[in-house]
């Protein structure tokens, strides 16, 4: 899969789906911890996180 420049935003709201290296889904999701807001990438298959979606596709 080419890599194309999307914002997170873009991810979080599912304008484009994303397929990690287990063959399911990655999601973005909004975590506020610590007093700061995380966006994280979680993999609905196998439950891995990453900070970037590209970190679990391949």
């Amino acid at each position: 899969m080419a890599k194309k420049a999307i914002s997170k935003n873009a991810r979080r709201e599912g304008a484009q789906e994303l397929l990690s290296k287990w063959g399911g889904k990655i999601r973005m999701k909004s975590v506020f911890e610590n007093g700061k807001m995380r966006h994280v990438a979680i993999c609905e298959k196998s439950g891995n996180t990453a900070r970037r979606p590209s970190e679990l596709m391949d």
